[in-house]
């Protein structure tokens, strides 16, 4: 062995493995750490089982006059009554009139009962009804009077079994659509995934008068409908978004720390305050609680630069709340006839900040000791004038208190102890957003506060209710179960219209705009169920058909028919089954039970979501495919039945048509998704098992899906009622599943070729496994422009195979980090004026094995089945990972090795070649990503490569989900440029020559150290 292993040999073998040993150790660390961050797993669920409702259509009949409604002088001219009185007229005079009978009276008895009881009791007798409760309880029994006769019930049967009251104190609605613009051409385009609604641009104004007239009452106007809407369903608050643009900051030091007696913020708040607070006002009037929220850190400019300045913006500074408690105090102080203010801390940011407007949210509020103070503070104040404090739990991910929507014990941990007669918990239904599929939220069976059920009426996640979705049953079943579990629960929050990006999906606006009824029908039964929890849905649907669409009863089975299937259609149409009955964990959160469309309309085709809805679904694929084609059978039974609706019978023969068209839409939406389903399904089933079956199904199934995407967005492109789902994302997945094959083909090209260089290039075998020989004999010119040409290939190669050719940028960040890796080695052998060839033997030599390692692992299944495994598979990406940091760290050290026994550097300098061969292109992407935006280049990136869902920069940002930070692009510059410095530091000082050369590789290797071993070129001093 002495003849082939020197004792400098040895030594160098013995550093080796240690290097080696050192990168599998780190490399295991790494991989934990990378198991633990993504933290993948799937657990099974119980979600509440949905019973559809069943409608029976009522048989009406003619109805008697009405002789008059009576009310006491003292109640007359109240706005309340004046609305009850005026429906009680509307539904009579919309019947059909029985002038055979003699009219009715109907008169309000005014009881001694508190003015806040919302009872009431009905009696009939004979030609007389009469109604009697406080102003609040004559007014909700006038209003049931109305909707019971609109819906088709005859005189004798309004009558009560004693006095009605609400199941639940508040009943909360949203804002509507009141003061949102109706803008075509942004609803067009189909890219606005902006949270603010934009309520009121056109009612404030940037400059003096600072309120338009002319549009503030066409707002006023919209208000006074909306509020006498739901108020008329049996509503008794609303929930109003707004707090800075009212506040002046007056009661804080001098009055004028925040805006001066002449800044313009002072002068438009004022002008908000008087004229569109008198607007507000109306909802007081008519007796609802008006409750204004806002998100927390709420801002403008102006008082973020106070804050900045006086308390460093820290959340858990008494001191900044106090700036929050003066205005919350003149908040109060100014509209007295506010009744509380919400408050959420878990969600905001540039999404929900209206461009152009400096009125935003930060967030900031990240921990218990910040909530308790924020609470204290606010809950303090809000007790001196009477108010109530809402506090929302959605916090999703946020700092340590970002479960507290979903986990009890972090509830408890934050809020357990935390009790306040004026503070209420609001709290989604459901265990994570809006979405189905989801079990009711174990946090609303805990905790001593005060609580408040939110329930979303237009479902953001099931095309914005485009199509009939009916979650009576699953409202009844989550109030009912959650209601019996926490007898603490008192209110229910039901969204009519908010929730997602305002200017994406169809352009429905409530009571303004496109098909809003379809989602008028869950505002209305939420109502009837916070009445009574044990409402019979049936006859609730029944009536809302009745009153919004027709009293013939062919057409009430029919709507009622299409009900029933409608959440059968959405729960298997719009989400696969087999993965939304699991729980599933990943990155620390929860991701939704949807994932193959994220969010709203955006069809994934990211590697990430289609990975984990497809281990997810593991075993079952043939099942979730199956539930697809069922879904479609079942939206074309909707559509059939339907049919049997006759136009003629409608009140408004156009809502039979909105009506037709959205059973069209979800037939042909539903066939759409079904293509991808398959497609996508079957090749990740290939990419796992490499079935040669699941392989030719998803092959074939890409010419239909091609032809059915092209069709539906021929079909309803520019359809603002009805708009085409956003396939982009799909599209730009199937270009890489498409590349699999030949992406495999060209990695076992790639590979061979690896492999054969190996075995033939001699100095590409040195470098490989004894980079401290690399200045071996003089190689002849093939081997020579081998050594370079077969690593550079394999680079290439490599890279475009892992991008499947299809991302320029991910090309330009990789090639360019490997070729600056060589590059700053290259100049430093340059100052010895020696032949670079033992330089390309260590540094590609080694650097192939590392690629062959890397395009084994491509070759396997293409960059796909790279990716599942690596999200998916904790054993196999542990494993990938550890090796690959070995095969990085040998590389390194090869180049250490060649330089020091080739070159007679010293491996200090040799340290320091791959110090500047790192910070250089670290520095130079840094620099790239602050030109061109950190969020534009990550996303630039994310949209060629589809690895995580293309939809989370056109909502939040990546670096927002992801909690990059923005000076993510300086520390890369400052990183890299400090790696280059202490590189360079560490390079400089004599570089080898002959005899140091010679002395660094003693014993056999020093016959190499002749001018022969680099050619005629020798090495020089």
């Amino acid at each position: 062995m002495r003849r082939f292993l020197s004792r400098s040999d040895g030594r160098w073998i013995a550093g080796g493995a240690a290097v080696v040993v050192l990168g599998l150790v780190v490399g295991q660390l790494i991989a934990g750490a990378l198991s633990n961050a993504l933290a993948v797993r799937f657990v099974d669920k119980q979600v509440p089982a949905e019973q559809p409702t069943v409608t029976d259509a009522l048989e009406v009949t003619p109805l008697a006059p009405l002789a008059g409604v009576e009310l006491p002088e003292s109640l007359i001219a109240r706005p309340r009554l004046t609305l009850a009185d005026r429906l009680v007229r509307q539904a009579v005079a919309g019947r059909t009139p029985d002038p055979a009978r003699a009219p009715v009276t109907v008169s309000v008895r005014f009881t001694d009962a508190a003015a806040d009881d919302e009872g009431y009791a009905v009696a009939v007798t004979g030609d007389r009804i009469t109604v009697t409760g406080s102003e609040l309880g004559a007014g909700n029994g006038l209003f049931r009077i109305a909707d019971q006769l609109a819906a088709g019930h005859p005189w004798s049967a309004l009558g009560t079994a004693g006095v009605v009251r609400p199941a639940l104190a508040d009943r909360f609605v949203d804002t509507g659509a009141v003061g949102v613009r109706p803008d075509p051409a942004a609803y067009r385009l189909q890219q606005d995934y902006q949270h603010a609604s934009g309520a009121l641009e056109d009612v404030v104004l940037a400059e003096a008068p600072y309120v338009d007239e002319a549009a503030l009452a066409r707002v006023d106007a919209e208000w006074r409908d909306y509020i006498d809407h739901v108020v008329a369903y049996g509503y008794n608050g609303v929930v109003i978004g707004g707090f800075l643009e009212y506040v002046n900051f007056d009661r804080l030091g001098d009055g004028q720390q925040i805006y001066p007696a002449d800044s313009p913020y002072r002068a438009r708040h004022n002008a908000m305050k008087h004229r569109v607070g008198a607007m507000w006002r109306y909802a007081h009037e008519m007796g609802l609680r008006v409750v204004f929220k806002s998100d927390m850190l709420a801002l403008t400019g102006p008082l973020q630069a106070y804050l900045e300045r006086e308390t460093g913006m820290n959340p858990s500074d008494p001191r900044l709340w106090a700036v929050y408690r003066a205005g919350l105090d003149e908040f109060f102080a100014d509209f007295d006839w506010v009744d509380g203010f919400m408050i959420r801390i878990g969600e905001g940011g540039s999404i929900y900040n209206h461009p152009g407007w400096d009125y935003f949210s930060r967030l900031a509020v990240t921990d218990a000791a910040g909530v308790r103070t924020m609470l204290d503070t606010f809950t303090g104040v809000a007790a001196e004038h009477g108010a109530t404090i809402y506090f929302r739990t959605w916090s999703v991910g946020v700092g340590d208190i970002g479960d507290m929507h979903t986990n009890p014990a972090t509830y408890q941990r934050l809020l357990g102890d935390f009790q306040r007669d004026n503070l209420v918990v609001s709290t989604k239904f459901v265990s994570g957003d809006f979405d189905s599929w989801l079990p009711l939220n174990p946090t609303l069976r805990v905790g001593q506060q005060r609580r408040l059920i939110e329930m979303q009426g237009r479902r953001e996640f099931e095309t914005f209710s485009a199509v009939p979705d009916d979650m009576g049953p699953a409202h009844q079943q989550a109030l009912r179960e959650l209601g019996a579990a926490n007898p603490h629960i008192d209110g229910l929050w039901l969204w009519t219209q908010d929730g997602g990006p305002w200017r994406a999906g169809p352009m429905s606006l409530y009571l303004k705009d496109g098909n809003w009824k379809l989602y008028d029908h869950n505002v209305y039964t939420a109502a009837r169920l916070a009445w009574d929890p044990d409402t019979d849905l049936g006859r609730a649907s029944s009536d809302w058909i009745h009153r919004s669409y027709s009293h013939d009863p062919a057409t009430v089975a029919a709507i009622g028919s299409v009900l029933h299937d409608s959440r059968a259609a959405i729960l298997d149409g719009l989400y696969l089954r087999p993965y939304a009955e699991k729980q599933v964990f990943a990155l620390g959160l929860e991701p939704p039970p949807m994932m193959w469309i994220f969010k709203w309309d955006i069809v994934s085709g990211d590697a990430a979501a289609l990975s984990a809805v497809y281990v997810g679904s593991r075993g079952r694929v043939d099942e979730a495919i199956a539930a697809g084609e069922g879904a479609v059978t079942t939206a074309e039974r909707m559509r059939a039945a339907y049919a049997r609706a006759d136009r003629a019978t409608f009140t408004d023969p156009a809502d039979h048509d909105r009506l037709a068209a959205a059973l069209d839409y979800e037939v042909d939406l539903l066939r759409t998704l079904q293509t991808w389903r398959v497609l996508f399904l079957r090749h990740y089933e290939w990419l796992d098992t490499g079935s040669p079956a699941a392989q030719r199904a998803w092959q074939d199934a890409v010419p239909a899906y091609r032809a059915a995407v092209a069709a539906h967005e021929a079909r309803w492109g520019g359809n603002l009622d009805l708009p085409p789902y956003n396939f982009f994302a799909a599209d730009i997945g199937l270009t890489h599943l498409e590349r699999t094959p030949p992406a495999r083909f060209a990695a076992v090209a790639l590979l061979a070729l690896g492999i054969g260089a190996l075995l033939v290039v001699p100095s590409l075998r040195r470098g490989a496994f004894t980079p401290w020989r690399v200045a071996g004999p003089a190689p002849g010119r093939a081997e020579r422009i081998a050594t370079w040409a077969v690593p550079a290939v394999l680079a290439i190669g490599s890279q475009l195979v892992f991008s499947a050719a299809a991302s320029p940028w991910y090309l330009v960040v990789s090639l360019g980090f490997l070729g600056c890796t060589a590059l700053v080695p290259r100049l430093l052998v340059a100052r010895t004026g020696a032949d670079p060839h033992a330089l390309w033997s260590a540094l590609g030599g080694s650097w192939l094995l590392g690629a062959l390692f890397f395009l084994g692992a491509l070759a396997w299944r293409g960059p796909g089945g790279y990716w599942l495994r690596l999200f998916t598979a904790d054993t196999v990406r542990s494993s990938y990972v550890t090796l690959a940091t070995a095969l990085v760290a040998w590389w390194l050290y090869a180049i250490v090795a060649g330089l020091h026994t080739a070159y007679g550097l010293r491996v200090r300098q040799g340290i320091g070649a791959i110090l500047g061969g790192f910070g250089l292109p670290v520095a130079l992407v840094g620099a790239l990503l602050a030109a061109v935006g950190l969020e534009r280049g990550l996303t630039t990136l994310n949209d060629e490569m589809a690895i995580l869902p293309l939809g989370l920069s056109r909502i939040l940002g990546l670096t927002v989900h992801l909690g990059i930070p923005s000076a993510l692009p300086t520390w890369l510059v400052g990183t890299g440029a400090g790696l280059l410095i202490l590189g360079a530091a560490l390079a400089v000082g004599r570089t080898g020559n002959r005899r140091g050369a010679a002395r660094g590789r003693k014993g056999e290797n020093a016959r190499h150290s002749g001018p022969g071993a680099f050619g005629s070129a020798g090495v020089q001093g």
